[in-house]
């Protein structure tokens, strides 16, 4: 059975590929990512999720026979539920960005979304969608705790490009590694899926997690 992750995220795709997955990653097209206003980070991760889950229907083929795979995470303020620490845009707010994580501990949210022509058995919140389709989503949360970041460390992890492209501006499996650790929750989450929906991609496909 065919995967297709909706994201052109490397790190997801090779998670996938990690679990035993044959992954085709291809980037939605057309989404526009809204955050609502009053919505907490986890409530605003899951809406963003759905509405790439409406997105994917309407731009793969109605003839498509597989799993489609849809994400985001957000990585949550230290002090505010409501406010999300998105992807520097530069340098200097990347340093801005990680400063305000240094020796904190942070929630780190990721919804994951499977999307199919047959009806989709097992756990996760079903999704009202376009006839024909079912999909199922779910959401995990991980805390992260970053010791406190010198100029050396910043220097570093800014220098090394690591926060491009990424929410909260690192990256947990690569230069951070270093300098935070996993407080609760599943790593797999802080990297950007949701393990309930992997468990439920190897039981639709039939991939045993040690191929």
């Amino acid at each position: 059975m065919q995967v297709w992750l909706a994201s052109a995220s490397e790190r997801r795709a090779q998670l996938l590929k990690e679990f035993g997955f044959q992954v085709k990653a291809e980037a939605l097209r057309e989404h526009q990512e809204v955050r609502k206003c009053g919505f907490t980070v986890s409530q605003m991760v899951k809406s963003i999720c759905a509405s790439k889950v409406d997105s994917a229907i309407k731009e793969w083929p109605s003839t498509f026979d597989g799993i489609v795979v849809v994400a985001d995470t957000l990585v949550q303020d230290p002090d505010d539920a409501h406010l999300a620490l998105g992807q520097p845009a530069d340098e200097y707010s990347a340093v801005a960005v990680l400063s305000r994580l240094s020796g904190r501990r942070h929630a780190v949210w990721s919804a994951t979304a499977l999307i199919s022509k047959t009806i989709i058995e097992g756990d996760g919140e079903e999704l009202l969608i376009s006839p024909g389709w079912y999909a199922k989503i779910w959401l995990e949360r991980a805390l992260v705790e970053i010791e406190d970041l010198g100029a050396h460390a910043l220097d570093d992890l800014v220098g090394s490009g690591s926060w491009k492209g990424k929410a909260g501006g690192y990256d947990m499996a690569g230069e951070m590694s270093e300098y935070c650790q996993l407080v609760d929750g599943n790593e797999i989450a802080v990297l950007g899926l949701a393990t309930g929906a992997i468990h439920t991609l190897h039981k639709i496909t039939g991939v045993s997690p040690s191929e």
